[in-house]
Order: C-alpha cells, then structure tokens, then sequence
C-alpha cells in the first residue's frame, strides 16, 4: 500500500462501514477504495446483533432515515441479496391504549388489532396469558430479517473487484494525519496509508482513538445489549416475531424448531467495547426473566445462552454523522464520522452511510 493514494478510506466494517463500502462501489464504480478494521472483519458487534427491520423511528429526524433506508435497500439488493434475508409477520404486546403512540413511530402502516385466530395461535406458542388484561395484542406489516454476517461479507465484495480496492484487518488507527493528498492513517503497529477522503465508522469504538473526541463533544455514550437464547413455547407452525413494546424487548424465532432469540435493553451504561469485557451479568439475566414473566406469564422457556454486544447512542437518539475534529478542535475538511445508531443501526445503516458519502462529495 506505500505510495498509493485511494479516493476513499473506509475505517471499520460493521454494517454501517460495509454499506458505505457497497453504495460507493455501485455509484462510484471507478474510484480506489480501502477499508480497514482493527481486528477480524466479523469482530464487531454487526456479527453479534439481530437484525430486524420494522420500519420506525423515535423522532421525525429517524423515520426519515427509516424511509430512506428502505429506498436504498432495493439499490443493494443485487450486491447484497443478504439484507432481506426472510420475512416474518410481527405482532406487538402494548399497554392497553398504547397502539396511538407506536403508530406515530411507524414508518408505513399502523398497527392493526389481532383476530381471533391470530390470538389464537400466538396463545398455542407462548401460552394463554399472552394478551391478557391490560395489555392489547396488534399486528404490523411483515418484519424483514437480514443475516449480519452473509450481508457485511457481500457489501465488502467489490473491494476484491481489482488492483484499486483493498481490505485490510488488523488495522486499528492510532491517528489521521492531513497530509499533502489527503490523510495518512497511521495503525498502532505503524502500518500507513493515505487516502483523500476519509469515512470513519467504527461503531461503539468511536469513543476510542482519533475519532474520541468529536464523539464526546456531541454527547456519545455507550450501551450494552443483550441477547439470550431461549428453547420453548408451543410447538405450532406459527412461529412469529413477536415485540414487547413497553420493556423495548423481542423475541424473534431462529432455526426450524422451538429455539428463540431475545434481545432485551440492558441498563448498563457506558461499557467498553472489547467482547472479553461484555460477559452477562446477573442483572441481565434477572431483568430478562422479570420481562418474561409480566408479560408472557405462560412462556416459561429454558435460557440455553446468551451473547452481548455494544451500541453507541447520542443524546436525541438520531446517527451521528459529522466532519472529524482536528487536534486543534476545528472540523477536517474530507473527514466525517458516522456512528449512534441508538440500537437501530442495522435498519438505519443505508442512510447513515448515504448521508455520510453526501458529506464528502460521494452522493
């Protein structure tokens, strides 16, 4: 890589980094491209998520990014056919009379009342407490599942395309230096190479290196998620997504018999990236079975394992994507980081990486 200059650097390949990789191929599809990552290309926390998508948003800034995300979503079809791996119907436990406030969140239809026999076979699955007294049941357009792994490996295949893209592991940037063609990244074990526009995605790590400060000078903090797998429940064909609206849980299906992931918002805050640091607590496990037991009474499944992972949330919920500061404090022109995705960075990631190659001249 010494003396070659790229148009662009992409530092991370989680999702967010992977989608910038794959939009700037499809578009751009004579520019130089190299993505680096610190580690493996599977060592984040993309690998390690659930990746669901029903289209929604907290605020009028995130459902515009929802809806986007599922333009572009037809643009990396054929790149990435893993984005929409399967879809499955979703049906949603609410506080009675909660239906209005998760309507305005939704991008796209609104949530319709369960039918009997709808009722029916979610009870079959998770017993006949589901729905019961002061809770209703709806149901919403089907959920699109994607495959994290498959998805991030087919973003990054055309920086195998030729002499001019590159993939790197093992870099992790210890600084980005302005240099006379752009920026030079320099690793920790001393490795270089430049670039003239610099896209920085490192995810929850964003809080580390040279991107540390930008991120704390808009408020950045970290969060751990959670998510168990479970075996139980009824046997029956049926076998939906189902949300848990109130705790901010789901419970999603995985393999063809009774076995489930479930994925639940820890309350532990600001936690390091590192994987050997993320080991479930006992606050987790006991916060999980407590969400179980007020709202699906009758589920009663056994916790067969559990996998933790970190995201990165700003103050308003809504993605980071801004210039990098300089040591001096001022934005580097041909820079910008994109991060935050506040627990919906897999449903967001093709705005968030379309917003960020507008940034630099690369929409």
């Amino acid at each position: 890589m010494t003396g070659r200059v790229y148009d662009l650097a992409v530092i991370g390949t989680g999702i967010v980094g992977a989608t910038a990789v794959g939009l700037a191929a499809l578009r751009h599809p004579g520019a130089s491209v190299v993505a680096v990552c610190a580690g493996a290309v599977h060592d984040g926390s993309t690998v390690r998520s659930l990746a669901v998508d029903i289209p929604a948003g907290r605020t009028e800034e995130q459902r515009a990014l929802a809806r986007r995300s599922l333009d572009l979503r037809s643009e990396l079809a054929a790149l990435a056919p893993a984005l929409n791996a399967e879809s499955r119907p979703s049906y949603w436990v609410l506080p009675a009379g909660g239906a209005a406030e998760v309507d305005n969140q939704l991008v796209g239809d609104a949530l319709a009342p369960c039918g009997p026999e709808q009722q029916e076979a979610l009870r079959a699955v998770f017993g006949g407490a589901v729905g019961a007294a002061g809770t209703e049941l709806r149901c919403s357009a089907e959920a699109t599942l994607s495959e994290p792994a498959t998805a991030v490996e087919q973003l990054l295949r055309p920086l195998g395309d030729g002499p001019d893209r590159d993939l790197v592991e093992g870099f992790a940037v210890r600084a980005i230096e302005p240099c006379a063609d752009g920026y030079r990244l320099v690793a920790e074990d001393g490795g270089e190479l430049t670039a003239r526009r610099v896209l920085a995605a490192p995810g929850a790590a964003a809080l580390t290196g040279p991107f540390a400060a930008t991120a704390e000078r808009h408020g950045a903090r970290t969060k751990k998620i959670v998510a168990y797998r479970l075996r139980g429940g009824g046997p029956g064909a049926h076998r939906p997504l189902l949300v848990l609206d109130e705790p901010d849980a789901f419970l999603l299906p995985v393999g063809p018999d009774r076995d489930w992931c479930y994925s639940i918002t820890s309350t532990d805050w600001d936690c390091p990236p590192e994987r050997a640091l993320l080991a479930p607590n006992p606050a987790d496990r006991a916060l999980a079975e407590a969400v179980l037991s007020e709202q699906l009474p009758g589920f009663q499944p056994e916790f067969t394992g559990c996998r933790t992972g970190v995201d990165l949330y700003l103050p308003d919920f809504a993605p980071l994507v801004t210039p990098l500061d300089g040591p001096d404090g001022a934005a580097l022109d041909g820079t910008v980081l994109v991060t935050g995705g506040a627990g919906s960075g897999f449903r967001l990631a093709p705005g968030m990486a379309e917003a960020a190659l507008a940034l630099l001249g690369l929409d």
